[in-house]
């Protein structure tokens, strides 16, 4: 039986074997540490997400200077807690971005939802029209291929079927999709 830190050497050669093993023996603690953070049931797929996306930078920038599980913990810990501070601003985004009709001396009748504003609705389109075509351009096959489905809201298990990859290779594209997205979007 080889210990973690062979894993980890194997891993780090991109051994599938010894990936799909330390994703099965820490997924427990991936999964715990998920519904630490979670705090309603219907999130806990999207933080069980972050969490492997946390183990698998973890596996890349471990360094031995501690043991991995500690190190794993760490990493899932400002992960997770990172992810539901996005969550809860995003929440409570309506609230903070609110605009007090008292304040302002709008009476209700001459408030417009931008929502429904024909010209910014076509703007925000285009906006997002024009940046998925750069991020679509820099995207290779399979980074399209899964990009675009979940642009269609399939979930990473039907993702896995569909292209017939295993998880793990789907989240390791997707991370590369993020990172070429940032890219992106600081240029």
């Amino acid at each position: 039986m080889l210990d973690d830190y062979e894993l980890l050497y194997l891993a780090s050669e991109n051994n599938e074997d010894a990936i799909n093993f330390l994703l099965e023996k820490y997924s427990k603690t991936i999964y715990l540490k998920s519904l630490k953070y979670c705090d309603t049931n219907n999130d806990i797929d999207d933080y069980i997400n972050e969490g492997i996306l946390a183990f698998y930078e973890s596996m890349e920038s471990y360094n031995e200077k501690t043991k991995f599980t500690t190190f794993l913990n760490a990493c899932l810990d400002r992960k997770l807690l990172n992810y539901r501070k996005l969550q809860d601003r995003k929440k409570y985004s309506l609230l903070n971005n609110a605009i007090s009709l008292e304040d302002q001396k709008i009476s209700e009748n001459s408030y417009i939802d931008n929502r429904n504003n024909p010209e910014l609705v076509l703007l925000n389109n285009e906006d997002y029209t024009y940046l998925r075509n750069k991020l679509l351009k820099k995207l290779d096959y399979n980074e399209e291929l899964i990009f675009l489905l979940k642009e269609q809201n399939f979930s990473i298990k039907e993702i896995s079927i569909i292209i017939d990859k295993k998880i793990e290779v789907i989240y390791r594209i997707i991370k590369r999709i993020k990172l070429k997205t940032k890219e992106l979007m600081s240029n």
